[in-house]
């Protein structure tokens, strides 16, 4: 989507499921709304059903906010003066980019991406946030990062969730573990399989609304066909992450246990 019609509309919302139906997912300027979008009651005469329904009340975007919220309070519990911050793939780099570190200038920032315009997204996050000085943007493979051996805390969310080879996601932390510093800690995440598909799933039902399950999954798999739904188990995850080197594995759970956080460490020796 252009800047020109993010700009041009008094609600930027009323266009994210027009981007969604052409794109068969979200941009990194559209998750970035997603995850911070404050809860509020958006006008009916201003916000199609679409939006309000995708920016409030879908599961999957509960969770995803949630998830969110998670690594931000994670990685800020974890903050010290002088570490290096990770984030690949690093979209706007939110979960980085928002905290105060008004106490903590000497701390580095480290964005890695593909996408430029995801890059370009996150330079003016931090331009907005006076932190252009600390931030280091890098276009590169997130499967290839070029960073190796620096970061206290490397970030990554939605990659594994668009790959279901596991000895693909299997490569993926490995390349992470090999980005960390020893000592070094991933907060990372996963989605979980429904019920329907797994005997493993452990969603909390109790927190779900099955007419907005319905609806999720209808827009999701007939409508959107989206390619984003790749399951794995607690299990799996775990099991991944020690292949890979790491360990002291901790689990996060969201509400309905969706879309955990995992937080993995690497071996300070």
């Amino acid at each position: 989507m252009s800047s020109s019609l993010r700009s041009s509309t008094t609600c930027p919302l009323s266009h994210c499921g027009r981007f969604l139906l052409e794109y068969r997912g979200l941009d990194a300027y559209w998750i970035h709304q997603l995850v911070t979008y404050q809860l509020v009651t958006l006008r009916q005469d201003r916000v199609p059903e679409l939006e309000r329904l995708l920016f409030e009340s879908l599961p999957a975007t509960v969770a995803t906010r949630e998830r969110f919220g998670i690594f931000c309070r994670e990685i800020q519990t974890r903050l010290r003066p002088g570490m290096v911050l990770a984030s690949v793939p690093c979209g706007w780099m939110g979960e980085l980019l928002l905290f105060d570190y008004s106490v903590h200038r000497d701390v580095t920032l480290i964005g890695i991406d593909l996408d430029q315009a995801a890059l370009d997204g996150a330079l003016e996050l931090a331009r907005s946030r006076h932190l252009e000085q600390q931030l280091t943007l890098l276009k590169a493979d997130a499967w290839a990062t070029p960073v190796k051996g620096v970061a206290d805390i490397l970030t990554s969310n939605g990659l594994n969730i668009h790959e279901p080879d596991e000895e693909r996601v299997l490569g993926l932390y490995r390349n992470f573990f090999d980005a960390l510093k020893p000592g070094g800690r991933l907060v990372t995440s996963f989605l979980t399989p429904p019920p329907t598909l797994s005997s493993e799933s452990p969603w909390n039902m109790g927190a779900l609304s099955p007419e907005l399950l319905a609806l999720q999954r209808v827009l999701s798999a007939e409508i959107l066909a989206a390619r984003w739904n790749t399951f794995r188990t607690h299990t799996q995850t775990r099991d991944q992450l020690e292949r890979a080197g790491f360990v002291d594995i901790t689990f996060v759970d969201d509400s309905a246990r969706m879309f955990p956080t995992v937080i993995a460490n690497k071996p300070a020796d």
